[in-house]
């Protein structure tokens, strides 16, 4: 769960947004379970897989809707006023550099106006851990990365998800074989103590030798595939998923 949480944490997700999520996931997920066998999906046995109370699923379920989320993050509200309230915007629309020091700076009637129950300070901390803001001698300013961030990498966080799905499974189905050789490929190669000037060169080879491996993959598979190779009286119709990726991090950029 900690690469989950680190996740969440850095996108500025609470953990009331991992729950309202995971309960329509769980919701979605068991329906699905109980669609597999030949008994009836109803709200009482979605209930009772879950863990959930029968009004969370009726409400996800029955009316098809999500439960009601909880307000927006106050980092969020906060972003949100910047952005858009005309005492934090240039007459061009953008958001003001705005001075952060003392009770009465402009950051601060900013924070208290969306919220007096948290201290500046403490918002404006977690701004700077998460690089959502600049710091000069003029004030503080919001980071060109919020506009980023507010964009939906909608194919990159389907692939995500498709790939955390696939080594769930092909873990689990290592975990049970019966004393075989593991069924799925389960791989991972780490170097801790590489020198620095060296990561360039690294990551441009990592990249080209993983699409070249990749290449030869699906010509290989492409072989054993019915829309490609024709094998009269052959049943089809299995899935075949190999995937990579690669991770390089320098401590000193952390």
């Amino acid at each position: 769960m900690r690469p989950i949480v680190r996740f969440c944490l850095r996108g500025s997700n609470t953990i009331q947004d991992f729950i309202d999520l995971a309960k329509v996931v769980f919701v979605e997920v068991a329906a699905d379970e109980i669609g597999k066998t030949a008994e009836k999906v109803n709200v009482s046995r979605i209930s009772v897989m879950t863990g959930l109370h029968r009004r969370d699923v009726t409400k996800i379920y029955k009316e098809d809707s999500e439960p009601i989320r909880s307000s927006p993050s106050i980092l969020t509200r906060v972003i949100g006023l910047w952005e858009a309230g005309e005492a934090y915007s240039t007459k061009s629309g953008k958001p003001k550099t705005l001075s952060y020091k003392g009770d009465d700076s402009e950051f601060h009637q900013l924070v208290t106006a969306v919220s007096t129950n948290i201290k500046p300070g403490t918002i404006l901390f977690e701004l700077d851990r998460m690089g959502l803001i600049e710091k000069s001698a003029r004030g503080v300013r919001l980071n060109k990365r919020v506009q980023r961030m507010a964009g939906d990498p909608e194919k990159l966080f389907d692939l995500l998800s498709r790939d955390v799905g696939t080594l769930v499974d092909a873990v689990e189905e290592n975990i049970v074989a019966a004393e075989e050789e593991s069924p799925n490929l389960h791989i991972r190669t780490e170097y801790d103590n590489v020198y620095r000037e060296d990561l360039p060169t690294i990551r441009v080879w990592l990249r080209e030798e993983g699409k070249e491996f990749h290449r030869r993959a699906r010509e290989f598979i492409a072989q054993y595939d019915k829309d490609i190779t024709s094998k009269p009286d052959k049943a089809a119709g299995a899935t075949v998923t190999l995937g990579a990726f690669s991770k390089i991090s320098d401590p000193l950029d952390d």
